[in-house]
């Protein structure tokens, strides 16, 4: 009998689109629990960044899993920087508790989405930085700390957040807690 090995396909993100990306832990685990887990994962994210150059328009980081509008300005942008963030999380989630050789962090391999429409951009930004309030974690988006809506920004770690390809509403917070 011949078996066949198929590799899964390598994906063609191209530069200049926004792509919702995100990522949960395996079996619906937890992968930040700690606040030095989520501060951990916030200077990972800008390490990331400086080894694979990357816009982040938004993002949000909860226990179980993460959230990114990400805005590669060269093709195959996008998988270099998540190979690299999320490899790196989970060499460094399994030596800090003393699990390595116990299994896979995440439960595959990332979502990536492109948004070509404006109104695609605007839910994608919505859900992501309303992630937290729609799960009821908070009373309000911008009350999240670990996200590019938290009025906490100045006050505990968290990712620089890039201009974006379309300003947001001048009433966003208003939009967010509308959800």
């Amino acid at each position: 009998m011949t078996v066949f090995i198929v590799a899964r396909p390598h994906r063609f993100t191209p530069g200049g689109y926004v792509y919702h990306v995100c990522n949960r832990g395996s079996r619906k685990g937890v992968v930040l629990e700690t606040y030095e887990d989520y501060a951990a994962f916030c200077a990972l994210t800008e390490e990331a960044r400086q080894k694979r150059p990357m816009r982040i328009v938004a993002y949000s980081f909860r226990q179980t899993h993460f959230h990114f509008l990400l805005w590669p300005a060269a093709d195959n942008d996008l998988p270099r920087f998540m190979k690299w963030l999320t490899q790196t999380h989970a060499q460094r989630f399994h030596r800090r508790r003393g699990s390595v050789g116990t299994g896979a962090v995440y439960q595959g391999r990332y979502f990536a989405r492109a948004l070509y429409e404006p109104r695609h951009f605007f839910t994608a930004l919505r859900y992501v930085e309303a992630n937290a309030l729609k799960d009821g974690a908070v009373e309000r988006a911008e009350d999240w700390p670990w996200c590019s809506a938290s009025r906490l920004a100045n006050e505990i770690p968290s990712v620089a957040i890039d201009d974006s390809p379309i300003a947001r509403p001048s009433n966003w917070l208003e939009i967010l807690n509308n959800y």
